[in-house]
């Protein structure tokens, strides 16, 4: 598959935590989107940042959002139009509120000016697609501690669904199973099944509670996981492999792989 019909997703982080060899989330999509930011600075040139036009950010939690941070500090001057950061209005006033806010970082919603800002902040509506870069983006909300989205990525007559952070839910695998050319599932399994009550408390899945999210879907797609704590990686995959017929692939840092 090509770049002309196709969805090129590049993992520059997946891990549900940071460490040597482990790269927070974020995923360059066709090369000029950036879906979530936890580890894009240091995964990317500085041409390439520069060439970023728009952030989809599924939730405001640091491991996701670190890196926009460091990327608007990198870009500032160096390009002609603001950098595009998309998400739902809740997700954007926690970005407001809590990151761009002068004191934590800089305001670059207001540098160099209001008028002529570095980063712009886009709402963006739930359940409806919009054309952002040559996608079209819809986010369904999902269950986490925060307000979080999926995003459902559709180029070419192809749908590749992103699920960020997320626990039991229902709404995106409703839309989802409407969907008639899902051509891959991206979620999460961040914990082992030992540690469920814990998944539970903070919004996230083991591949136990995975399995049962997928039964929702109601259909089969190739299935791939990101989001595994670096401590009980080993223990999730096995407890992945108990499940017959589950069969993911866990997302490499450093690949790229087409939809």
């Amino acid at each position: 598959m090509s770049a002309l019909n196709g969805i090129k997703y590049h993992v520059l982080g997946s891990s549900g935590g940071e460490g040597p060899g482990s790269h927070l989330p974020a995923f360059l999509v066709n090369d000029r989107m950036l879906l979530d930011a936890g580890s894009a600075t240091a995964r990317l040139s500085r041409d390439a940042q520069v060439a970023i036009d728009t952030v989809l950010l599924t939730h405001t939690h640091l491991d996701h959002v670190k890196d926009l941070a460091f990327l608007a500090d990198n870009i500032f001057g160096l390009r002609r139009t603001p950098l595009q950061v998309c998400s739902i209005p809740p997700v954007l006033q926690a970005l407001q509120d809590h990151l761009f806010n002068d004191v934590l970082w800089p305001d670059f919603t207001r540098i160099p000016s209001a008028e002529a800002p570095t980063v712009q902040l886009r709402a963006l509506p739930e359940g409806r697609a919009t054309p952002l870069g040559e996608c079209q983006v819809t986010a369904v909300r999902v269950h986490h501690v925060v307000d979080c989205v999926a995003y459902f990525l559709e180029r070419d007559g192809r749908t590749l669904l992103h699920v960020g952070d997320t626990g039991p839910t229902e709404a995106v695998w409703e839309r989802a199973r409407a969907v008639p050319n899902l051509c891959a599932v991206i979620v999460e399994a961040a914990f082992p099944n030992r540690l469920q009550a814990l998944a539970d408390a903070s919004g996230h899945l083991t591949p136990a509670s995975l399995e049962a999210e997928l039964r929702k879907l109601g259909r089969r797609a190739p299935l791939f996981l990101y989001h595994l704590k670096p401590q009980f990686a080993g223990e999730i995959e096995e407890d992945l492999s108990t499940i017959r017929d589950l069969q993911p692939t866990i997302l490499e840092a450093g690949k790229t792989y087409w939809f």
